[in-house]
């Protein structure tokens, strides 16, 4: 009878440890002491442990199907639905399907995927800057990819927008244009948490170190988005207004009432589309095209490099954000 591959709970048992620290110390995505880092790799060579181990079997019948895990539904579902789409049509170019599967359903629905052997590989969306699912995911075998860079990505591919570039560019344009405020909506001083926000706002921070320009992080509900814009930006002083976390509708519905074309607030908006099919006066509004087309292409792409090239290792793929005015 052939001997059953060693698990990562056959690791943990040897070394002493839980389940999850041999996550975390396969993925880094959490602190572990020097001595219990120590023993669970002597544990894993030992017992000659590889994580893909497990899923050798699943991954030599083919089912030509991917898993997608999305975030929930919200005010961004308009957005979500541009990827969804974008990557369905472009795995269907490659002979694939998509198993949807929630965010809600976290680490455990990753487990439930895999031990259906349905799906080929995964790809997860918007990811905190530690994940658990991406332990999960590296336990499981699977080739994945995120769209979304957490801090600690060991053996997977992740492709995103590259979100430090998008703040670096948001105070360029505030500057060139003699704001002395940049009012960030959606409430990204407490979502930190998340890959992009953090990302971004470290593009901002660093963008703005050493000038005069004053970076005011609004916390409140997107709903009041337009009457705390006006409300701020009364005191006279240029001020430029960014959403990048559900903000986006609530400006352009403040744009709509013409607030905005008073000279002392500029409206960046980070949107792809043509805004004077939304209203003529969001015509002259500087915007940042995302790309979230093509970053979901690139992320099916990248999924099938590592399903079919033979020793394909993953990789990290920023695309650039850009100017749709310029």
């Amino acid at each position: 009878m052939r001997k059953k591959p060693p698990t990562s709970q056959d690791v943990a048992r040897l070394a002493g440890v839980s389940q999850s620290t041999v996550s975390y110390v396969l993925t880094g995505s959490r602190p572990i002491s020097g001595a219990t880092r120590k023993r669970v790799e002597e544990a894993i060579d030992k017992l000659g442990y590889h994580p893909n181990s497990g899923a050798r079997t699943l991954r030599s019948q083919r089912s030509n199907v991917i898993g997608l895990m999305v975030p929930e539904a919200d005010s961004d579902d308009g957005v979500l639905m541009v990827f969804i789409g974008a990557i369905a049509r472009e795995a269907q170019r490659f002979g694939y399907d998509i198993l949807l599967v929630t965010a809600q359903e976290g680490a455990q629905g990753i487990r439930r995927v895999v031990r259906t052997g349905v799906c080929e590989a995964l790809i997860l969306m918007e990811l905190g800057r530690h994940d658990e699912r991406v332990a999960t995911v590296i336990e499981s075998g699977l080739p994945f990819v995120t769209i979304g860079k957490p801090d600690e990505l060991p053996q997977g591919s992740a492709v995103d927008l590259d979100f430090e570039m998008l703040g670096r560019m948001v105070v360029q344009r505030a500057l060139r244009q003699d704001c002395d405020r940049l009012l960030l909506f959606g409430a990204p001083g407490q979502k930190r948490h998340r890959n992009d926000v953090s990302r971004f706002l470290n593009g901002v921070e660093s963008q703005a170190e050493g000038t005069d320009l004053q970076l005011l992080l609004d916390a409140g509900a997107v709903a009041d988005v337009p009457e705390r814009a006006v409300q701020v930006t009364a005191a006279g002083e240029r001020t430029a207004l960014f959403g990048i976390t559900g903000a986006t509708q609530a400006l352009f519905a403040l744009a709509a009432t013409g607030a905005l074309t008073d000279p002392s607030r500029l409206m960046i908006a980070l949107t792809g589309d043509d805004l004077s099919a939304v209203s003529p006066l969001l015509a002259a509004v500087p915007r940042i095209d995302p790309r979230r087309v093509e970053i979901s292409e690139l992320a099916v792409r990248e999924v099938v490099r590592l399903l079919r090239e033979e020793g394909a290792g993953p990789r990290v793929t920023l695309v650039e954000p850009r100017w749709l005015d310029d």
